[in-house]
C-alpha cells in the first residue's frame, strides 16, 4: 500500500442515513470534518458500481431507489452524489476505500452482476468516471465484492458458481466445479481490473470461515486480502456473554452488561483469542504475498449506550498495537467508529490517538 490508513467505515451509511431530521450523516460536510478531526484519513465506501455502471441498453438513469436488506426504501442520485463525495473527499486529502456489497435496488440491477466480466464491466464504467471527475488517484484500494462469494452482496453469483438459490445460504461444504468456478473471479477480476487501472489496488474482504475456504484457491492476482477480524465470532465468547441463547424482554437488557463485564474482568485473556486469530490471517497473506488489511473490527456494542466502555476501549488499543506490529498498515480502529455510534464518535481524543498509532507505524 502507498501510505498508512487509518480507515473509517461508511460502507452504505453515506446514501442511506441522509435524513435531515435525523441521519447521521445529514450533513457530510460536517460529518468529514469531523471524521478528519478524529485523525482518519481515508474512508470504507460502497460507490454501488452496479448502478453507477451504464446498463446494456446504454441509458443511465441516476435517480435509483436502494433497498437495504431490513430497511427503508431509499432514492438517490448516485453518480452525483458519488462525485460530490469524491470531490469533498479530494479536497481534504484524504483517500477512498471501495468496496461494494451490491444492494438490491428497485431495478434488481444486482442480478446481472453474475460473470467475471459483469465485475469488472461495472467496477470499469465506475472508475472511469472517478479518473474522469479527477479524482482515481484517491482510490487507495477496491474490494471488488464485499466478503465475496458470502451473501447478499454475490446476490448474482449463487446461482452460476453454487447453482442454488440467493435466498438460500452457501453450502458448508464447496464441491470441486464450485471451487474452479469462483477461482476465476479471484483470478479475471483484478487481472482486468490491473491492467485498465494499474494504480489502483484490487483486492478482495473475507471472513475467517472464508478464508479457511480460500486456502484452496489460487489467489495470485489479488494485492490485498481486507480480512475482518470479530471477538464476536468466537464460539467461547458467544457463550460466555450468552449470544449464543436468545433473549427476549428484560434479559435482553441484560446481554451489554454482561459483556463489559466480561472484556472488564478478563480483557487479556479474549485479547490473546482475538490475537490467535489475527496470527492465523496474518501467516496465510504471508504465505500468498497479499497486503493485510483490517478494515472490520474487534467486539461489537450497541448504538444506545452512554459513554466508552473501559474494557472494551483497552481491547481495541491493544488490537491496533498488536496489528501493527505484525505489519498492517491499513486499517480500522474500530468499525463503530462513526456518527451511527454517538457514545464512540464524541470520544474524539481516543479516537484521534489510535488514528495517530496507525499513521506513525507504531
Amino acid at each position: 500500500m502507498p501510505q498508512p490508513l487509518a480507515i473509517a467505515r461508511w460502507d452504505l451509511s453515506w446514501l442511506l442515513h441522509r435524513d435531515l431530521r435525523d441521519g447521521a450523516f445529514a450533513s457530510l460536510e460536517r460529518v468529514l470534518d469531523e471524521t478528519q478531526q478524529r485523525g482518519f484519513n481515508a474512508l470504507r465506501l460502497d460507490p454501488c458500481p452496479h448502478l453507477v455502471a451504464t446498463p446494456e441498453n446504454g441509458i443511465h438513469l441516476d435517480r435509483c431507489e436502494l433497498m437495504p436488506p431490513g430497511g427503508r426504501q431509499v432514492e438517490v442520485k448516485i453518480r452525483n452524489a458519488l462525485q460530490h463525495l469524491m470531490q469533498s473527499t479530494h479536497e481534504r486529502g484524504m483517500k477512498v476505500w471501495f468496496s461494494s456489497r451490491f444492494v438490491n435496488d428497485s431495478r434488481a440491477r444486482r442480478s446481472f452482476v453474475r460473470r467475471p466480466e459483469d465485475f469488472v464491466s461495472v467496477w470499469s464504467d465506475t472508475l472511469s468516471l472517478v479518473s474522469d471527475w479527477g479524482y482515481l488517484d484517491d482510490v487507495a484500494g477496491l474490494d471488488f465484492c464485499y466478503q465475496f462469494p458470502s451473501l447478499p452482496a454475490a446476490h448474482g453469483v449463487a446461482r452460476r458458481v453454487f447453482q442454488r438459490s440467493p435466498e438460500r445460504p452457501l453450502p458448508t461444504h464447496w464441491s470441486e466445479q464450485a471451487n474452479q468456478r469462483l477461482e476465476a473471479y479471484l483470478l479475471e477480476i483484478p487481472r482486468a481490473l490491473h491492467a485498465l487501472f494499474p494504480s489502483v489496488p484490487v483486492g478482495m474482504s473475507t471472513t475467517v470461515a472464508l478464508s479457511e475456504q480460500l486456502r484452496q484457491l489460487d489467489t495470485s492476482e489479488l494485492d490485498f486480502l481486507d480480512f475482518s477480524l470479530w471477538l464476536d465470532d468466537d464460539p467461547r465468547y458467544r457463550l460466555a456473554s450468552g449470544d449464543t441463547m436468545p433473549l427476549s424482554g428484560l434479559l435482553s437488557k441484560f446481554a451489554s452488561p454482561v459483556k463489559q463485564m466480561l472484556l472488564d474482568a478478563a480483557g487479556n485473556h479474549w485479547q490473546r483469542r482475538l490475537e490467535d486469530q489475527l496470527n492465523r490471517r496474518m501467516a496465510f497473506t504471508r504465505l500468498r504475498r497479499m497486503h493485510p488489511v483490517l478494515s472490520e473490527g474487534f467486539v461489537n456494542q450497541p448504538r444506545h449506550l452512554r459513554r466508552l466502555p473501559t474494557g472494551w476501549a483497552d481491547l481495541h488499543e491493544m488490537m491496533v498495537v498488536n496489528a501493527l506490529t505484525q505489519g498492517v498498515e491499513a486499517l480500522t480502529p474500530s468499525s463503530l467508529a462513526c456518527p451511527d455510534y454517538p457514545w464512540l464518535w464524541q470520544e474524539q481524543e481516543y479516537l484521534a490517538h489510535l488514528n495517530r498509532m496507525i499513521l506513525a507505524g507504531s
